[in-house]
This record gives C-alpha cells, structure tokens and sequence, in this order.
C-alpha cells in the first residue's frame, strides 16, 4: 500500500511538474507579446494557445486551494516569481498578476494543468481488485459449499441417517476427499450388511434348533430335570433375540406428538414387574414430537435395567421449553464411579450385585444409548442421594 501510494505521488508531482513548466512558458510569451506589442497582439497569441488573455480592474480575493492546486501553484511561483495567484473552479483556472499599471487575468483549460489520468489509473485500479475479490469470494464460497456439504454427509452418515445424493466437486483436493468418503461409507455399509447378515443367520440357524429342543422337552415327563433347562433355552432366546436388535440399524420412523404420561403408562403395564414396584412424576399434559416406538424402547430399556438391581423405581419427567427431561430412579446397589464411562458400551459387564450379564446380555442400555443419539438426545447417569442408587436422566430437544 506505502509502494502504491509513493508511486502515485511521485507520478502525480511528475506530471504537475511538467504541465506547470509548459504553462509558465506559454505565460511568459503572452506577457513579453504584451510588454512588447500590446494588448491586441498578446490576445492573439493567447488565443493561438487556447488560453483567454484580458485586462482586469480588480483582483478577486485569494481562495484557499487543495493540495494539489497548492502543488500547481508553487510551481509557477517557482517560476514565474511570488506576485502570481491562482483561482481554481470547475473547468478552468485564471491565473492573476498585477503588471505594472494593469491587471491581467489568464485563463487555462483545468486540464492543461490538471491531469486527471492518474486518477481515472487509481479508480480503475480499485474497480479491478473489487472484481477480482468478488471473483475469488464466489470461488472461495463454491468450495465451502463443497466442504460443507461433505461434512453434513458425513455427520448424517455418521448418525445412520439415509444421504440423499452426494457427488464430490470442488477443487480436486475436495473431490479427493468426497471420493475417499464414498468409499469408505461403501466399505463401511458392506461392513454392518455383512455382519447383519451373520448374525440373522445364526439367530435363524439357533432359533430352529432351540425350537427343536423345546419340542423334545415337552416329550418328556420328568418336570424336574427339564425346567433348568427350559429356564436356559428362554434366556437363550432371549439373548439372540438381543443381538439382532444390536445388530439391526436403528431406524427413526414416524415423529408424532407424544403424551409422555401416557407413554410411560404403556410401558408400565406391559409388564406386571414394573407396575407394582413403579412411581410416577408426571403432568398429565406433557406432550413431546419425537419416535414414539423409539421413545418407547428407551423407557422400557432403562426400566428393565432398574427392575433388576432395585425393589423400586422412580420416574420423574419435567419439560422446560422445547428439552424433555425424564429421570429413572432406582433403589439398587448403584454403580461405581470407575464403571460410569464404560457403561454404555456393547456387552461391557460390572461384577457383583450390579453385573449385567445378569439375566441380559450387556446390549440393553448399548442400544437405548444408541436409541436416544438419532433422537438427538443425551442420556446421563448419577448416584441417587435419596435411595443410594442410581439415576439415569434423559435429555431430549424438540425439533
């Protein structure tokens, strides 16, 4: 910016410079043609030069000039001596002397001392760079475009939400990009395909034999020897049955409005465990636009998970705004600070009074987790200073 403006200045002085000599030259002649030929004869040069020769009574006031003005000014000062001033208007500037016993007044066209080409350089210069930024400022935002685009596919891919149609463009680092992406959701795709596949499979192959076995007990007459082993083909059933639900892609199907109290109720009476040992905190007319079937899972999830470590179960829902809030309390052992973080993940098990391999198979909350992510919610847990148990609070924004 310093070098741009040093080059203007010194053009600009440049061309003032020369075009204040050439009219100190021309000014010079037309007073020699005056002091030696007269009036008539200093007109008549002036007029070959394009340039108003007159005789004046009165000189007008000095007005304050610009700062080049002052620049032209001092050049023919410099000269032509002090006793000149110039009066700057719209198209021409008059120049004004006393000489001798006259007053002469010259007038000169503005630009035969005022060029107005650097200004013209210096706008278009101007004009240009906001082309060229506006240029690149589109280009720029053709290429955010493709990033963006990129990442909101990648976040709903990562969600399990279905992408709609997703073509790499932009520059060919960004194509890059979104090509590596496609593949890697090909791979990805063909990955959880395969893995549903097994495990269907297998719940298929074991379903049939378990139904074989079943068949094969009810033959038999002796109570005793087969209940235990009932009792171990329906936690067998019970656990495929878990597994293909961890391996199914969680779906969000239908968004309704939701009474929460209602909700909760149906989950409740569908089994005969939770409706005796189970309390509830909850205005009558809360209601929620989200997956009801999914909404559902998360309860009863949470519900069975506390009907198997407490005698009794708690629920509290609040809605403040446009964010649900429903907390599930029990009264069991509760869970260690250590085992907290990892609680969530698949098959993961705690010791003791609180395992969850008991009588599960360590996916429920896995996938109530998983549930309550592509709801957009979050899901906590914390001791219960009341029951000494556990609390497990759910979060979730309204669209």
């Amino acid at each position: 910016m310093s070098f741009s403006l040093f080059f203007y200045d010194r053009h600009w002085e440049k061309i003032i410079t020369r075009f204040s000599n050439i009219a100190s030259n021309q000014i010079n002649l037309i007073i020699s043609e005056f002091n030696t030929n007269g009036e008539a004869k200093a007109r008549e040069t002036a007029v070959k030069l394009n340039i108003e020769f007159s005789l004046i009574d009165l000189i007008p006031e000095k007005i304050e000039n610009t700062f080049l003005e002052k620049k032209v000014e001092n050049n023919i000062k410099n000269r032509l001596g002090s006793n000149f001033f110039l009066i700057f208007e719209k198209d021409a500037i008059k120049i004004f002397r006393n000489l001798n016993d006259n007053k002469i007044m010259l007038t000169f066209p503005k630009k035969y001392l005022l060029s107005e080409t650097p200004l013209i350089l210096f706008l278009w210069i101007i004009s240009v760079s906001l082309l060229l930024s506006l240029i690149a400022f589109l280009f720029l935002r053709i290429q955010i475009r493709a990033i963006q685009r990129l990442a909101k596919s990648a976040e709903d891919f990562g969600a399990g939400k279905k992408i709609k149609k997703f073509k790499p463009e932009g520059a060919m680092e960004i194509r890059q990009a979104g090509n590596t992406f496609m593949k890697m959701r090909r791979r990805i795709n063909n990955y959880v395909s395969q893995r549903t596949n097994f495990l269907t499979g297998i719940s298929h192959d074991l379903g049939t034999i378990l139904t074989r076995i079943k068949l094969g007990l009810e033959l038999i007459n002796e109570e005793k020897k087969t209940k235990p082993i009932k009792k171990d083909i329906k936690t067998m059933e019970m656990l495929l049955r878990e597994y293909l639900d961890f391996s199914e892609k969680v779906k969000i199907k239908n968004i309704s409005n939701i009474n929460i109290k209602q909700l909760i109720e149906e989950v409740i009476v569908s089994s005969y465990t939770l409706k005796e040992r189970t309390k509830i905190v909850c205005a009558s007319k809360i209601f929620f636009k989200t997956d009801k079937n999914s909404l559902y899972r998360i309860i009863f999830n949470l519900l069975e998970n506390a009907s198997k470590f407490g005698k009794n179960i708690s629920i509290y829902v609040t809605k403040k705004f446009k964010t649900l809030t429903i907390e599930i309390e029990d009264d069991g052992p509760g869970i260690p600070d250590k085992f907290k973080e990892k609680i969530f993940n698949p098959f993961y098990k705690i010791d003791d009074s609180r395992n969850l391999n008991k009588g599960g198979s360590g996916l429920g909350l896995s996938i109530t987790n998983e549930l309550i992510k592509k709801l957009k919610g979050k899901i906590t847990l914390k001791d219960s200073l009341k029951t000494k148990g556990t609390i497990f609070s759910i979060n979730l924004i309204e669209d």
